[in-house]
């Protein structure tokens, strides 16, 4: 919500500079500017499909747990699914320091509510669902080749397995009550998140029969404003994300489906036929939590029997480590429209990284950097301002000459810059380069695993995170008033009173945003101060 108020008031002020802009082009050269047509590709649908059938599962289940350097997991013998996902190298949440811990307690009062001391920090668990019968990578048969019952419990040989370098197999039994056996074998990796899965039917049949390998999970769409809760999958060269409001009319099928995921946020599930591609089925379940299956045909097996084959990568969204299963995974790392600026950055952060090991350090030596990068141009910037001041005895005495006529006054004061060759946004160029920069770097701490509840000094734990004290906010706006009061005023008395207010109005949207993005804010308002400083001691 913060983002898109900022978003709105950037684009506010946006419009009016470009307004102004065009209407400045209009007066001196008669020539208004046509507005091109955006056209947008329609939207395919595809036909409503059945809703997946769920059932209440009576009984308890054996459990078979495993142990690598990277995570813990727990299998059910119900359909030999998967019950819990334990990441050892990340954490839910990050603890509060005191002094965090003591201005939320603090806020909490004043609202009129109890403070909750926050649970303590546990593994990311990407398993959602409670249910055994929601549990994730079921499977299910939809023709009538193979007579799979889920009922009937699965057999593992092993109860535990520990696996410290190296890979290791866990295979998992179904025997049919009408003959045939039902293989399911996991290949761990002890470093990688990545697991070999094996499904095969031992009983002939048909090599038209297809499975239905299942992920199910709690579909968010946006939490936030860049991270993604919920199914997305590669189809035509295209990575698509299915929104909870797509599911409204009803389950999606998808044909050719190279890969099928469900993201979430940070961390991905994600499933990869090994023989061509597959079909995806995404349907709603209860309430938010949706299914995605990938359904695909098998193969003949060695003895006879039926095979089908995939690769699955359940951790954090790396890069370098999706491109491992296939190449076109790494895509589920999505930086938008900001991707040309955001990735160069993150690129200098982490070479900087390797010195400062700090990423706080890294966020100001980046500020530093393009600091350095823009100063030309905020040197044209104040070179433009003072010429604007130099024109205020002249603006004022047009003010006072056509107070009652504003048309006439916007003309008389155009023509005034024509005739003096002053660009009257010209200070606005170095605000309106930062934006992108801004953006790039904020959807970098909300999209890349490496930020993610990265600390920086004391109370700032998180720089993805927002700032439990609020203090970095509050300093943010005051250098934001600061550093306005040091520049020329607007020569419009409206746009003056509304300059007045914007570090009010920024630090009240900054107060939720990751603190990584407030200390970028702060560290250029910083700069941006002591450059002034410094050309006033000079001149």
């Amino acid at each position: 919500m913060t983002f898109r108020l900022l978003l709105a008031l950037v684009l506010s002020i946006l419009v009016m500079v470009l307004y102004q802009w065009w209407y400045t082009e209009k007066y001196l050269k008669g020539r208004p500017r046509p507005q091109k047509a955006v056209s947008r590709p329609l939207k395919r649908e595809s036909p409503p499909q059945p809703l997946p059938r769920v059932e209440e599962v009576k009984g308890t289940y054996g459990e078979v747990k495993v142990s690598t350097p990277l995570y813990d997991a727990i299998f059910s013998l119900y359909g030999a699914r998967l019950k819990e996902w334990r990441l050892k190298a990340y954490k839910d949440r990050i603890e509060l320091h005191p002094l965090g811990k003591w201005v939320q307690r603090v806020i909490t009062h004043l609202m009129g509510r109890r403070f909750r001391e926050p649970p303590p920090p546990e593994p990311v668990n990407l398993v959602e669902e409670k249910d055994v019968g929601l549990l994730p990578l079921g499977l299910r048969f939809p023709g009538d080749e193979i007579p799979y019952d889920e009922h009937i419990s699965w057999e593992c040989p092993k109860r535990e397995v520990e696996l410290s370098r190296g890979e290791a197999k866990l295979r998992f039994l179904w025997h049919s009550p009408h003959g045939g056996t039902l293989i399911k074998e996991y290949t761990f990796h002890a470093e990688s998140y990545r697991v070999d899965l094996k499904v095969i039917w031992k009983d002939g049949g048909s090599s038209d029969a297809v499975a239905e390998l299942a992920w199910v999970g709690e579909a968010k769409g946006k939490a936030g404003y860049y991270r993604f809760y919920g199914p997305i999958y590669f189809s035509s060269g295209k990575v698509e994300k299915v929104k909870p409001k797509a599911l409204k009319k009803g389950p999606l099928k998808v044909k050719e489906v190279q890969w099928l995921a469900f993201d979430q946020g940070y961390f991905t599930s994600l499933i990869c036929p090994i023989m061509g591609k597959g079909t995806a089925a995404i349907a709603p379940v209860k309430g938010k939590v949706v299914s995605v299956s990938l359904l695909s045909r098998a193969e003949r097996e060695g003895g006879e029997g039926l095979q089908w084959t995939y690769t699955l990568f359940l951790g954090p969204k790396i890069p370098e480590l999706l491109a491992q299963v296939t190449p076109t995974a790494k895509k589920l790392v999505d930086y938008g429209t900001f991707s040309i600026i955001a990735v160069p950055i993150l690129k200098l952060m982490k070479l900087t990284h390797k010195f400062t090991g700090n990423y706080g350090l890294d966020i100001i030596i980046l500020a530093v950097l393009l600091k350095i990068l823009f100063t030309p141009l905020t040197l044209k910037s104040q070179k433009a301002m003072k010429e604007l001041q130099k024109l205020q005895p002249e603006i004022k005495r047009l003010q006072q000459k056509y107070k009652g006529d504003k048309e006439r006054l916007n003309r008389e004061i155009l023509e005034l810059y024509r005739r003096r060759k002053i660009n009257p946004f010209g200070g606005c160029l170095p605000l309106l380069l930062q934006i992108p920069v801004f953006f790039a770097l904020y959807r970098a701490l909300l999209a890349s695993i490496e930020l993610r509840h990265a600390p920086f000094v004391l109370w700032l734990r998180d720089l993805s995170d927002k700032d439990p004290t609020y203090i970095t906010p509050l300093l943010m706006g005051a250098t934001m008033f600061i550093q306005q009061k040091m520049t020329t005023p607007p020569t419009d008395p409206t746009q003056g009173k509304m300059m007045t207010f914007m570090p009010i109005i920024f630090t009240f949207i900054f107060l939720n945003f990751p603190s990584g993005l407030v200390l970028y804010w702060l560290v250029t308002n910083l700069l941006g101060i002591l450059h002034q400083l410094y050309i006033e001691r000079k001149a």
